[in-house]
């Protein structure tokens, strides 16, 4: 099980998956999505905004407004959702001092990067490998 370091990107596949379900219906207001993720609505509509610039919700205005999936649940993949919400970069590199006299000081990030990257590349095509669909087709 990988530990991620925020809740983001579980948190916007539940709220997705929310508006998956209500797919054909209308648009789904924050404080619905929010009632189900056990959170502020202000924190959905954080995220939707978010997911709205990466094209994958669309918003409506207006006191029957909220949100909407901007495409179909088999052509938003759980890739799509990641790097909508979470840092391109799942490893961070401590500040390096390039001048730095220890060893390791000086090539940690050098021999570091090769295998984070792959680790990266590896979640990334995992995740693309499922779609929204595929999550919520699991759901009573």
């Amino acid at each position: 099980l990988v530990m991620l370091s925020s809740s983001r990107f579980v948190v916007a596949v539940h709220a997705l998956s929310v508006l998956a379900r209500h797919s054909g219906r209308g648009p789904v207001c924050s404080s619905l999505i929010a009632e189900s993720v056990h959170t502020n609505p202000v924190v959905i509509r954080r995220l939707m905004s978010e997911l709205e610039k990466s094209d994958l919700v669309k918003s409506t205005a207006g006191r029957t407004g909220g949100f909407e999936l901007a495409r179909p649940a088999p052509n938003i993949s759980l890739a799509d959702v990641y790097s909508a919400v979470e840092d391109e970069t799942v490893f961070r590199m401590h500040k390096i001092d390039p001048d730095n006299e220890c060893p390791v000081a000086k090539q940690l990030y050098q021999v570091l990067s090769p295998p984070l990257r792959a680790a990266e590349k590896a979640l990334t095509q995992s995740l693309g490998g499922t779609s929204l669909h595929d999550v919520v087709r699991n759901f009573a």
